[in-house]
């Protein structure tokens, strides 16, 4: 039987972020009677296209009506328990003690935003499935909600902030303990962030893996004889570390092509980075395109190779995309990247990266057998086997409906 999901996000079906959730969507609106999407902010006025049976609920943005000292006093002992119950808990207790008011402040948002969950949903149901797209601010409003028994459970997924302690100033991830405790099931991207977690010894029965996937849209348009093109595609932030492409392609002597999809905070470093490139190497810095545009790119461009030297992953849409499209990969081997960079996709380097090193190995796979059609079939066909959206977002909602 249909369900009706609830499905939390940080602001789809707004701008253009979490573009992966568009290989998703085609799935659910077949797999569930109704779809309400709660984006948690919508601050930008682009709104993507989303199923008949969805609907768009209206997203808390800045909290303007949030009354810190009345949600403290009406919760006072809740609050107390949580924040009591995750001191224990917590790897640094020292650590927790100091960012305590923090916590506390991030604790009382939760329990608004649970609120704001009751308000739009008009009255919880026992018969609908709520999923968290992160472990964020709206997995800890649904864990507030679990623990007040105002629902029964949830499910959510988590990929890379919300999997990994590094990624945070305190040296950890808050209140994994009570949200990881709430929920009913877990859903790293990656067995690298399955292992991670278990490792933690915080309810790793309920962890279990589920890979993203991405849409089907043929091989790339492939031409040995053509120009050599490299792509890349990530936000310009510095753990994506951009600027070693550069350095890397300083190192390439025979001429070729560099496009990169992705903004940042850093794009106007990388640019002037950039202009210092060689003759031989043209490059275009695309900024962010919406997801179909990328793709369209990839259907209609001969691409040779596809590249990330990031110092920390999960495991990448982008690079599920790259392989759909039979495009070899050269990636650092970090996070979940050794899931799918392998002898039949193309090369895992160092994560301390040797540019020159680099730059060899991509023109030995210029003139190798890593840069024709043949593996480039090979290269395809393991991601049908491991990372194509329809299998395996049906396996997934077919787990979280028995869930």
């Amino acid at each position: 039987m249909k369900k009706v999901l609830y499905l939390f996000t940080a602001e789809y079906p707004y701008g253009r972020t979490e573009s992966f959730l568009e290989n998703e969507i085609p799935v659910l609106e077949k797999k569930f009677e109704t779809i309400f999407i709660f984006p948690h902010s919508s601050q930008k006025i682009e709104k993507r296209t989303i199923p008949e049976n969805a609907y768009t609920t209206k997203a808390i943005n800045k909290r303007e009506d949030l009354n810190t000292k009345k949600v403290f006093s009406n919760n006072f002992f809740f609050i107390c328990s949580v924040l009591f119950s995750e001191f224990i808990h917590c790897p640094r207790p020292v650590n927790f003690l100091k960012n305590i008011r923090q916590y506390n402040a991030l604790l009382i948002r939760g329990i608004y935003d649970a609120d704001k969950i009751t308000v739009e949903a008009k009255h919880l149901q026992k018969d609908v499935i709520y999923y968290s797209y992160w472990l964020n601010d709206w997995a800890l409003a649904l864990a507030v909600l679990k623990k007040k028994k105002l629902i029964e459970g949830f499910v959510f997924r988590c990929a890379g902030f919300d999997i990994y302690d590094e990624r945070h100033q305190s040296g950890f991830l808050p209140f994994r303990h009570f949200v990881y405790k709430c929920a009913t099931a877990i859903y790293p991207n990656s067995m690298d962030g399955v292992n991670y977690i278990k490792a933690k010894k915080c309810f790793p029965e309920k962890v279990k893996i589920q890979y993203w996937g991405t849409g089907d849209y043929g091989l790339n348009p492939f031409n040995s004889s053509g120009k050599f093109t490299i792509v890349s595609c990530s936000n310009i932030i510095p753990l994506k570390r951009v600027e070693l492409i550069i350095e890397i392609l300083k190192n390439i002597t025979f001429e070729a092509d560099w496009v990169h999809f992705g903004d940042g905070p850093c794009m106007k470093e990388m640019k002037e980075r950039a202009s210092d490139l060689p003759a031989n190497i043209n490059f275009a810095f695309m900024g962010r395109l919406p997801n179909k545009e990328i793709i369209e790119f990839y259907k209609t461009n001969s691409v040779n190779l596809f590249i990330t030297t990031s110092e920390t992953e999960s495991l990448p849409v982008s690079v599920q995309e790259a392989i759909s499209f039979g495009i070899p990969l050269i990636a650092t081997n970090v996070g979940g990247m050794a899931e799918i960079v392998n002898e039949k996709t193309g090369f895992l380097i160092n994560k301390a990266v040797n540019v020159e090193q680099v730059a060899n190995l991509i023109s030995q796979f210029k003139y190798g057998a890593g840069n024709t059609p043949e593996f480039r079939i090979g290269v395809r066909k393991f991601w049908m086997n491991n990372f194509e959206a329809i299998k395996n977002y049906s396996l997934f909602y077919e787990e979280i409906i028995k869930t």
